[in-house]
């Protein structure tokens, strides 16, 4: 397989960074002062963003009398004592949309339960920047949450669109009748879901071991909520333009919403003991959001799994900081920042932690969805959407350091997660690396960013090589320095960025960040380069597999007590091309059988199989380009019990 890697710079700034020198072709500020975009040639553009965040954008987040102190008990657990402060305010009557704020005072809560805010207008407050922490105790939980999980109702009366193609990025359109709408009316955009369109977009092809996989299931719709600003005839002018586009759209009015809303959380310092652990048996998450309108504001998270939850519409999270100090093990990655929302922006947050996604993007979630002027430090770590086409996200000044920024197609990674992203960008980013790809009959854009450009095929595939999407002025940073501030202070004027804290010139000070120290390699005097190392890896039958691909020669992984079978599954994360692997055992000559499989293609293909590994054993076998790689112990004498192992590719002659 052809894996490109294409001319890119240093995660440092230079003279090159320095903006008003360059201008994007897609989105640059006129003669007049007012941004002007290039349109594909069915008239898709680069969407308004400006619409994300709390209220819409560009509204200042409120400051919410209180109406309850509570202090730490000093007992085994607080929970009650705060929820029962919550349930109090909750019950209070709406004063201009608030109920009011409950303040937790100075000192440590131990909580072995969720805080739950199920009412409008309640907010949960510390007592200052980390003075205040929640420690979380006790089973399996998330620290807080707010409103109620489920799906919003859709009405099913439909009028189409006349347009036989509906650009994305578009704010107006034409119904074949009008006459049951009015200004005001809050409307569903619908794109149907035909199994014209899947296979358009190349999805009707996914297999997995032979198996074919589903990527969005057809008669079905994809949904942007939206507003009616203005009707002229038959003409309909909405509030926010369209974050997809597509032929045959209807247009039906929405639902009364059922979910609370204003809700906020602030100054709190949430924190989990430090687990070496999968995120799959990762005991506390942090705050989940299943309502609008809502904000979360100077919140330290610590330790916490899958951390934050977006799915409401309209949440601002603003200098929310996670940190984690292992690793996170096994090939699955958890996310600190879940967008299944819409209109949700993600301002000055920081995460540090690897092998994980900084930020992902839920299935079929139509923007605008912003991440703004934040920092992500990690090994194996990225900003990734995740799966089955979700549209319109804007990654703004963001710093990722140590890993990347794709906007990919996925294939059969998961379920069928395929095409994950269209229409987003990337504007002035600073990246280890980036994969931003073109979808067919879409687009994504990486302009103004710095770092290395990578072309592969779809996630598992060997081929084609996928083309690069629309990068522009790589490497050179662009005016306007900031597209979604530029964006805000277009449509609201400059006060707007004001409410959201930054000035005039922006005010970006993350943009230079140093890598994180390299991770050690390990290079075979003949063989060369094992690429193995570190890796992420499952296990079947035991755990701790990172201990075969740490580099240390004392530690390894064995199968629990009384099995003599299992598997250690190396997760690649990019095609490798190999013919070589050692395996080494750290418990004496024990494993009797054994295989080593590689996936091709999406199929598991045998690489080579044997019976005794003894301390060290070196196996060639032909070169192969895999996604990953599966040892599996078919039998042994004890528990086996690996220590090392290599992966190898080296010209044979």
């Amino acid at each position: 397989m052809k894996h490109v890697m294409l001319a890119g710079c240093l995660l440092v700034l230079s003279s090159s960074f320095a903006y008003g020198q360059n201008r994007s072709k897609w989105v640059y500020t006129g003669k007049k002062g007012q941004l002007v975009y290039k349109t594909t040639a069915a008239g898709d553009r680069i969407m308004d963003f400006s619409h994300a965040g709390y209220k819409g954008g560009g509204i200042a987040l409120p400051d919410v009398p209180v109406k309850k102190r509570v202090k730490p008990s000093g007992g085994p657990d607080d929970t009650q004592l705060i929820q029962s402060a919550i349930d109090e305010v909750s019950a209070l009557p709406l004063e201009q949309g608030f109920r009011g704020t409950v303040l937790l005072e100075a000192g440590t809560f131990t909580c072995a339960g969720s805080l739950n805010i199920n009412a409008t207008g309640v907010v949960l407050r510390g007592s200052g920047k980390n003075s205040t922490t929640i420690k979380m105790t006790g089973p399996k939980h998330a620290a807080i949450l707010i409103g109620t999980a489920g799906k919003q109702p859709v009405e099913k009366n439909s009028v189409p669109v006349t347009e036989k193609y509906l650009p994305a990025g578009a704010n107006t359109f034409t119904l074949t009748d009008a006459s049951t709408f009015s200004t005001g009316d809050k409307i569903i955009v619908k794109k149907p879901i035909t199994e014209a369109w899947i296979h358009q977009m190349e999805m009707d092809n996914l297999k997995r071991d032979g198996k074919p996989q589903t990527w969005i299931g057809k008669n079905s719709f994809l949904v942007m909520e939206r507003k009616i600003r203005a009707i002229s005839g038959n003409k309909v002018t909405i509030d926010i333009p369209l974050a997809d586009g597509g032929n045959g759209m209807l247009i039906s009015k929405a639902a009364p919403s059922t979910r609370i809303t204003d809700v906020g959380v602030e100054q709190l310092h949430i924190q989990c003991p430090p687990l070496e652990i999968d995120y799959g048996h990762a005991p506390y998450s942090g705050i989940k959001i299943n309502a609008d309108d809502c904000w979360v504001k100077d919140v330290y998270c610590e330790e916490t799994m899958n951390t934050t939850t977006l799915a409401g519409n309209r949440i601002t999270m603003q200098q929310v900081v996670v940190t984690h100090t292992y690793t996170n093990l096994g090939a699955s990655k958890p996310t600190d920042f879940s967008l299944e929302g819409s209109q949700n922006l993600i301002d000055r947050c920081a995460v540090t932690g690897g092998n994980t996604y900084f930020v992902w993007t839920a299935g079929q979630r139509p923007g605008p969805n912003v991440i703004l002027n934040s920092t992500f430090r990690g090994h194996g770590s990225r900003i990734q959407p995740h799966m089955r086409w979700s549209t319109g996200l804007l990654v703004d000044n963001c710093t990722v350091a140590d890993g990347g920024i794709d906007f990919m197609n996925r294939g059969v990674a998961g379920s069928g997660h395929g095409w994950t992203m269209g229409w987003g960008v990337a504007w002035n980013c600073i990246a280890k690396t980036y994969v931003i790809q073109n979808p067919p009959w879409a687009a994504n854009w990486a302009i103004g960013c710095i770092g290395t450009r990578y072309q592969t095929a779809r996630l598992f595939d060997s081929s084609p090589i996928l083309p690069d999407g629309n990068f522009d002025s790589h490497d050179k940073p662009v005016m306007p320095q900031s597209l979604y501030l530029a964006q805000l202070s277009e449509r609201l004027g400059k006060q707007a960025m004001q409410n959201i804290g930054y000035e005039e010139n922006g005010g970006f000070t993350n943009k230079q960040v140093a890598p994180l120290p390299a991770l050690k390699t390990d290079i075979d005097p003949f063989h060369g380069l094992n690429k193995a190392l570190h890796r992420p890896v499952n296990t079947s039958g035991g755990t701790r597999g990172e201990n075969t691909l740490d580099g240390d020669t004392t530690t390894y992984w064995t199968t629990d007590e009384g099995k003599t079978t299992g598997t250690l599954e190396i997760d690649m994360e990019n095609p490798a091309l190999i013919n070589f692997i050692s395996i080494s055992e750290a418990l004496g000559t024990r494993i009797t059988g054994y295989k080593v499989e590689g996936q091709v293609n999406s199929d598991w293909k045998l690489l080579v199989a044997g019976t005794t590994i003894r301390k060290q054993e070196f196996m060639l076998f032909q070169k192969e380009t895999v996604w990953k790689v599966r040892i599996t112990i078919t039998s042994a004498m004890d528990r086996p019990a690996i220590s090392e192992v290599g992966l190898y590719y080296k010209n044979v002659r």
